[in-house]
């Protein structure tokens, strides 16, 4: 594939998706172009290009392009200390100060949820530890391919996958499968509701309502500064006055701080709260 083509699908993935591939991904992008390019059975990548030019593939192509390009790298309690430091330092805390308000409702989202592993993490840790036993909660895994949606609602696992489940829990949630796999059980998967959602289309996340946490691990790291910037004033008009934005290590947002503040004193769960209005942008 020649820079120009290369160029030119990198801005178009860019444009649907608010992902910038660099020349480093040269190889991998190329490679999933060429099985979409196979699927419909045309000679070139240029051909496959022009393709995508076409009005209806907006609704057709698009869509499964992204299942194919993006990356669901992902498995049950991943980052163990971090979600340890925030079932003390945030959970409970925002539970207790909840029920001292009699508000019992607790809303999660996990944006880029991919195949479920993340939300599903979070039903686990409720059920096991019955601290909002008495609350209504919505959990709510969003993603922008619809293939790992399926994944998602399908509940099945890798061995891979649910590596870190302390085996009383896989032993109470998860049944045994084909394949060496797991199927997480009905009373846990109902607990997660999943739907398509591209993190730069602020129009459509705003359907889903206001939450008290969203986690948005390790997918930041895959945005331009511009995308990201879009990205976090999508999340943060999601976000409750009170609530809390949980990122990956890897992820730093110091240039849109006039988004997000970080919480020093819950600096082990890498959390955030919106910025106060009127903070400059630097």
């Amino acid at each position: 594939m020649s820079d120009d083509l290369f160029n030119r699908f990198v801005d178009l993935v860019y444009q649907i998706s608010g992902i910038r591939f660099t020349s480093a991904k040269a190889y991998f992008l190329s490679s999933k172009l060429d099985l979409r390019r196979k699927a419909f059975g045309l000679q070139t990548l240029e051909d496959y290009y022009r393709f995508l030019q076409q009005p209806h593939a907006k609704t057709t192509e698009y869509p499964l392009l992204l299942n194919e390009i993006t990356i669901n790298e992902t498995y049950f309690y991943r980052n163990q200390p971090q979600l340890t430091a925030f079932e003390t330092q945030i959970l409970q805390p925002m539970i207790a100060e909840k029920r001292k308000n009699r508000d019992l409702s607790l809303r999660f989202l996990s944006a880029a949820c991919s195949t479920g592993d993340e939300p599903y993490t979070f039903a686990l840790q409720l059920e096991s530890t019955g601290i909002a036993r008495d609350f209504k909660v919505d959990i709510v895994g969003a993603d922008i391919s619809r293939r790992a949606l399926d994944s998602a609602k399908a509940g099945v696992f890798s061995k891979y996958a649910i590596r870190n489940i302390p085996p009383p829990q896989l032993q109470r949630f998860f049944t045994p499968s084909e394949n060496d796999t797991h199927t997480i059980n009905p009373d846990i998967r109902k607990k997660v509701t999943f739907t398509e959602g591209n993190l730069q289309d602020g129009t459509r996340l705003r359907t889903l309502g206001k939450f008290d946490i969203i986690f948005c691990r390790n997918v930041l790291i895959y945005f331009d500064e511009k995308s990201k910037e879009q990205v976090l004033m999508n999340l943060a008009s999601l976000l409750n006055d009170t609530g809390y934005l949980l990122l990956g290590h890897s992820e730093n947002i110091y240039s849109q701080r006039h988004i997000f503040k970080q919480v020093k004193e819950k600096m082990a769960a890498l959390a955030y709260q919106k910025a106060p209005p009127g903070t400059p942008k630097l």
